[in-house]
């Protein structure tokens, strides 16, 4: 359950982003031929925005700690 919250998470993340103007590396329009994949070709790269199974998997634990931290946060608060 995590990993899909996780996925969602991420999803969420990913929308809000966009709104605010950036893309992925591999969707920038200043992007040279060949490039890193989660290298910056410009301002508005961002090297997150790709879907959550291709991300490395220190960057999907940030995902997976904000999930176990608004659970925990949850559960305190229905313990109250």
């Amino acid at each position: 359950m995590i990993e899909q919250l996780a996925s969602k998470v991420h999803d969420a993340w990913w929308n809000e982003k966009k709104h605010q103007g950036f893309h992925s590396p591999s969707d920038c329009p200043n992007k040279r031929a060949p490039f890193p994949k989660f290298q910056k070709q410009c301002e508005k790269c961002h090297t997150d925005m790709y879907p959550y199974e291709e991300l490395p998997d220190n960057i999907k634990e940030y995902d997976r700690v904000m999930v176990r931290s608004v659970i925990l946060a949850l559960s305190e608060l229905t313990i109250v």
